[in-house]
């Protein structure tokens, strides 16, 4: 990721992230219309912001599953103490 990318993320205010996310709960992808309500703010601007919001919440939440590997026939499972 480029270095002014990471920087127009970091200059979001908290206020600009909350209403972000509630105009974006209420319109949906209509860029043009969220950054109209936020002050300098341009619709690529708030769309790059969003997407690496999702980014980082998918990284967070994802689960790792466990990796299943084939036992061979000479692994001997025994309930025995």
């Amino acid at each position: 990721m480029e270095e002014n990318q990471v920087q127009e993320i970091k200059d979001m205010s908290p206020e600009e992230e909350d209403l972000i996310g509630r105009l974006h709960r209420l319109l949906g992808d209509r860029w043009k219309l969220i950054a109209g309500r936020l002050p300098d703010r341009t619709a690529k601007e708030v769309e790059k912001y969003w997407k690496m919001k999702e980014i980082e919440s998918f990284e967070r939440d994802k689960i790792y599953k466990p990796i299943c590997i084939k036992l061979g026939p000479s692994f001997k499972f025994s309930m025995d103490n």
